[in-house]
Order: C-alpha cells, then sequence, then structure tokens
C-alpha cells in the first residue's frame, strides 16, 4: 500500500444528520450546528485546492447529495457574496436541509420498516457516499485520491440497519477509505463506534458545555487528511462496545445463539435458522461413564450431558473492548 503524500488530493464525503426529531432534544440547535458545519467545509476547501467534496443529508426516511451539483441547480441556488466555491456549497447545504425538513414535515414514516422518529437512514447515506468515492477513484486514474467519510451523527441506533450498515463498514475497509465519527449529542452509537474502529477511524463525542465544541471538534480532529494525521496524535475512543443484532428482532445482544450453518445469530433458540431455513436438532445425548442401575449411574457421578452436533451455538459477546 502507497504511503500519502503531502501533495496527493483528498475526497471528503460529509454525511449530516438532519432529523429534526433527534435534533429537537439536542442543547445546540440545528441551525448554529450547520453554520459550523459551513465553516468547517469551507476550511477544508481552502486547504487545497484540488480537495473535492461531497455532502449528504439524510433524515429518518431520506439521504439525498446536497453538493456537488449540477449546472442547473447550480443557477438555482442563491448568490452569495463569497467565494464562488463557497458560495456553491454553502448554498446547496442550507437550501437542500431545509428542503428536506420541509417534506419530513409531511412524511409518514412506516413503523414495519424498523426505523423510528428519532433514527435516520445511516447505512444509505454511507453506500451513497462509497458510490461517490469509486466513481473518483475509477475517474482519476493518473494519481491517488485519498478518501475518507465524516459522519455528524444526531439520532439514535436503528437495529434493523445493522445488517447494511456493516455492509457498508467492511466496503469502506476493502476500499482504503476512513469513517470518522463526529457524535454531537446523545448516547454513543454501537454501530458507528464499530465503523470507526474497523475502517481506522476516530470516534468523537461532543461536549455539550460549549455551543462552538461542535466547530472546535471538526477544526482540530477532522479537518486533517491522511498526510497529517500520520503525525498528528488524534483523540480517539478507548471503549469500542462491538455488540450485535439479532436476526430475528434486530435487538441488541450480549449472549446470542448462532447458526452453524451461516453465522444468523439470534437472541433466542430457534427450530429453524430464519437465514438459510437450517433445520437444527435438539436432542440431549446422555453420556454415562459408568455402570447403571435403573438408570443411575454408579461410579458417582451424574453424568454428562451434551447437545447434538448440529444445535445451536451460544455466542457471548462482550459490551467493552479496551482499544
Amino acid at each position: 500500500m502507497t504511503e500519502p503524500l503531502e501533495t496527493d488530493p483528498s475526497l471528503l464525503a460529509v454525511v449530516v444528520d438532519v432529523n429534526a426529531r433527534a435534533w429537537s432534544s439536542s442543547p445546540l440547535a440545528l441551525e448554529d450546528a450547520l453554520q459550523q458545519i459551513i465553516i468547517f467545509l469551507n476550511a477544508y476547501l481552502a486547504l487545497k485546492q484540488e480537495n473535492r467534496l461531497v455532502v449528504l443529508a439524510v433524515t429518518k426516511g431520506e439521504c439525498r447529495c446536497l453538493y456537488p451539483v449540477d449546472r442547473m441547480r447550480a443557477a438555482s441556488l442563491p448568490n452569495i457574496q463569497v467565494y464562488e466555491q463557497f458560495r456553491m456549497a454553502d448554498a446547496s447545504l442550507l437550501s437542500g436541509v431545509q428542503s428536506m425538513l420541509d417534506g419530513a414535515e409531511s412524511e409518514v414514516v412506516d413503523i414495519n420498516r424498523g426505523v423510528e422518529e428519532k433514527q435516520s437512514l445511516i447505512s444509505r447515506a454511507l453506500s451513497m457516499a462509497l458510490c461517490h468515492i469509486h466513481k473518483a477513484s475509477e475517474a482519476s486514474k493518473t494519481y491517488k485520491v485519498w478518501s475518507r467519510i465524516l459522519v455528524l451523527s444526531a439520532a439514535d441506533d436503528s437495529p434493523r440497519e445493522y445488517i447494511a450498515l456493516m455492509n457498508s463498514i467492511f466496503a469502506a475497509q476493502k476500499l482504503n477509505v476512513l469513517i470518522d465519527i463526529c457524535k454531537v449529542f446523545g448516547q454513543d452509537s454501537v454501530f458507528l463506534q464499530q465503523a470507526a474502529d474497523i475502517t481506522g477511524g476516530n470516534y468523537l463525542k461532543v461536549s455539550t458545555t460549549n455551543k462552538d465544541s461542535l466547530l472546535q471538534t471538526l477544526m482540530f480532529s477532522c479537518l486533517a487528511d491522511h498526510f497529517t494525521r500520520d503525525i498528528l496524535y488524534l483523540p480517539n475512543n478507548e471503549l469500542i462496545d462491538f455488540r450485535t443484532t439479532c436476526f430475528c428482532h434486530r435487538k441488541v445482544v450480549d449472549i446470542g445463539f448462532v447458526c452453524s450453518v451461516c453465522l444468523s445469530i439470534f437472541c433466542k433458540m430457534a427450530p429453524v435458522c430464519s437465514t438459510c431455513h437450517t433445520k437444527f436438532s435438539f436432542k440431549i445425548v446422555r453420556q454415562d461413564s459408568g455402570p447403571q442401575q435403573n438408570g443411575v449411574p454408579q461410579n458417582g457421578t451424574n453424568g454428562a450431558v451434551k447437545p447434538a452436533t448440529n444445535a445451536l451455538s451460544t455466542l457471548s459477546l462482550s459490551p467493552g473492548h479496551s482499544a
């Protein structure tokens, strides 16, 4: 693997969680957070002329690419008296978020889909970000573009998104794409902690004591590219929660049952695997270590009991891991 150089261009894909229900319980207003995000995006574009930027916004029912924009949409953006590249990014973000929030007010969420009011479709946003990164990588054959993803999360984890999210995480790992997580407020995200750890990124928790903490975190911890972060000591999360979700109820589990064929995880025993439809046998085989009289061992032991070989295996998942 080649080492990053100072002159190599970077591609940053920013995923902004704009779930209005989640932001309603935040000490930092969404409008103030967007202004701080805009300052960070302008700083990134100003670092190097060759830097590329992709901005995606996600809610509980929609994921939309806000930047870059086509020529037709660029002509309709408001004229702000700033540098042209800044104007395109700033106006696209503000107008796109406002359009999504207006549409989310009349949106009805399908409960059967498993996305609740304070959850967002982060896995869909990561998939779209990886598509943009792959497209940019294929277009630049003569030089290396170092790509990374920054997720600004405010919503809770969606257990039903676990499989799709893990697929995106492993795809990013294969493409050598770092995923940095900036948790604006709320409880730590189990799934996004794993995303940062697997891909080599950072998981950052923003302090809620200061309204400018988001901008400080973005500027000092998320602005550095691949070359610069190799010579910096960046903060990281020492404890990573590696728990997973069961395939039956999509709930985070500490101890589960694993199918020996497809490795699907279940929170309760089931006679048939819902993923590969393998039928399990729960016959109990008694191992006798000595002679018996009326079914009772005569050597002082009670006999060993073991399950059949094609039964479900038990998996214990540690809730914490020392990095």
